[in-house]
C-alpha cells in the first residue's frame, strides 16, 4: 500500500519505505450485497459495528440507490443474528422500523442460525 514494501520480487527497480509503520486506526468493515446484480458495497468504521451503525448505513445505501430501485417495495436483509443486528436487540428493531415507515418500504429480516 503506498510506498511500502514487504521485500518481495518485483520486475522493476522499486524505492519503498520501511515496511514496519504502525498504523493510527483499526477500521471494521461492514457490506452490502446484491447478489442478483452481483454488486458489493464496502463500507468502513473506526470503532465496532453497531446497530445504529448498520441501520444508518442501509439508510444512506437506499437514499443513495432508490431511484436504480424504484419499483422495489419489499427490502429482504440477510443478517448474521450477531450482537449488533439480533431480532431482540430493540435500538436495531426500533431504527429499522422507523427507517421503513419513513422510506414506505416493508422489510424481511432474515437471520442465518447455527445448525444443531
Amino acid at each position: 500500500m503506498g510506498p511500502f514494501s514487504r521485500g518481495g520480487k518485483n520486475r522493476v527497480e522499486t524505492e519503498a519505505c520501511d515496511h514496519d509503520f504502525s498504523h493510527s486506526a483499526k477500521l471494521t468493515p461492514y457490506g452490502i450485497f446484491l447478489p442478483e446484480l452481483d454488486e458489493l458495497f464496502i463500507y468502513c468504521t473506526t470503532s465496532k459495528v453497531t446497530s445504529d451503525f448498520i441501520v444508518a448505513l442501509l439508510e444512506n445505501w437506499w437514499e443513495s440507490n432508490r431511484d436504480r430501485f424504484a419499483q422495489i417495495q419489499t427490502l429482504v436483509l440477510n443478517q448474521d443474528n450477531g450482537p449488533e443486528n439480533h431480532s431482540r436487540r430493540t435500538q436495531f428493531m426500533k431504527r429499522m422500523v422507523e427507517f421503513a415507515h419513513k422510506d414506505q418500504l416493508n422489510l424481511r429480516l432474515a437471520y442465518l442460525s447455527a445448525l444443531p
